[in-house]
């Protein structure tokens, strides 16, 4: 059976210490990471989201990877294509989706496709759950955010 790319490679990169230490001022995504058994939420996703693990092709991103740039994007209600930018810009961003600066990100199409997976399967609603009775357990709950706007030229 095939593995997925950036699969909790054990190999630190040389600038890991540096993310670390950027990354861990970020509250939201560490408290989430403490908050949430991951693990379940990872075996429910690969329950229902098979692509990548077949014996030919190219190997796919992991579903959990997937589903944490899909809740970024919940979470600070922004597109598929502002996610990907924020992930390819945000250390904290980077090291709660579990990726080494030196990865791939997935690309905006992957996570509309992903995205698509689950609902056809019946199952994005089921794992939503999932997160929101883990939270409850720990009596939290996510508040929305806003990420920054894009800073743009325009003609005058």
């Amino acid at each position: 059976m095939k593995s997925y790319k950036n699969a909790n490679d054990p190999q630190r990169s040389f600038v890991s210490v540096y993310v670390e230490k950027h990354s861990k001022k970020n509250q939201f995504f560490n408290d989430i990471k403490k908050n949430l058994d991951w693990h379940k939420i990872d075996e429910a996703l690969k329950k229902v989201y098979k692509i990548g693990l077949k014996g030919r092709g190219a190997k796919a991103y992991s579903p959990l990877l997937l589903f944490k740039m899909h809740l970024i994007s919940i979470w600070y209600d922004i597109s598929d294509v502002q996610t990907e930018a924020m992930v390819n810009d945000s250390l904290s961003a980077m090291k709660f989706c579990n990726l080494k600066i030196e990865d791939d990100i997935p690309g905006h199409s992957t996570l509309s496709r992903f995205k698509k997976e689950l609902t056809d399967q019946k199952a994005y609603k089921k794992i939503i759950e999932k997160i929101d009775i883990q939270l409850s357990k720990h009596q939290v709950k996510i508040v929305k955010g806003q990420a920054k706007i894009d800073a743009r030229l325009v003609n005058i």
